[in-house]
C-alpha cells in the first residue's frame, strides 16, 4: 500500500513535483528539449488554489473504490494489489469516461493527439515517487504501510 501524505500548509507552489513527474514519465533524458521529437510533456499532477486562495499539490487519490475504473469501458484502468490505479495506455481507447467520472478532476485527456488519458500512477514500478523526492518544502511524503500513517490523514 503506497500512499502519499500531503501537508498543504508547507506547499510553496514551486511546481517541482510537476517537473519531476514530467521527467519520470518521459522517454527522453532531456524532456524539456523537444526539437524533432513527437513526445509532448505533461505532468500527471498539478498545483491548484484552494478555497482560501492557498496553493496546494493535487494528485490522483487512488480511491478505495475508484469511479474511473468502474467507468473504463476498455479495461485500461485497473486498481492493482498495491492500491495504485494505473492505466494501460496500449488499450486505452480515449473515450474519456474516466475523465468524466473522476470527482477530483485528476484523470485528464492526454495532450499528445488526445487519444489516451493520463493520471498519476504513483510512480508504479519505481522505488519512490518522483514528486516526493523533488519537493524542497517536504510537504509530500511517501508511506508504504498502514503502520507508517500513525493516524495521519492520507491524501493520495
Amino acid at each position: 500500500m503506497r500512499k502519499k501524505l500531503i501537508d498543504k500548509s508547507k506547499c510553496a507552489g514551486c511546481k517541482n513535483c510537476e517537473l519531476a513527474c514530467i521527467t519520470a514519465h518521459s522517454k527522453s533524458p532531456f524532456p524539456f528539449i523537444t526539437s524533432g521529437t513527437d513526445e509532448i510533456i505533461q505532468a500527471r499532477n498539478k498545483i491548484e488554489l484552494d478555497a482560501e486562495g492557498k496553493l496546494f499539490p493535487e494528485f490522483c487519490r487512488h480511491c478505495d473504490e475508484p469511479s474511473c475504473v468502474e467507468a473504463c469501458i476498455s479495461g485500461a484502468l485497473i486498481k492493482g494489489e498495491d492500491g495504485l490505479v494505473v492505466c494501460n495506455q496500449e488499450i486505452c481507447i480515449g473515450c474519456f469516461m474516466c475523465v468524466m467520472s473522476c470527482p477530483y478532476g485528476m484523470a485528464r485527456p492526454g495532450i499528445k493527439n488526445g487519444r489516451c488519458m493520463v493520471k498519476c500512477d504513483g510512480c508504479h514500478g519505481r522505488e519512490s515517487m518522483a514528486c516526493v523526492d523533488a519537493c524542497p518544502q517536504r510537504c509530500l511524503s511517501q508511506v508504504d504501510t498502514e503502520d507508517e500513517l500513525n493516524g495521519q490523514v492520507i491524501y493520495v
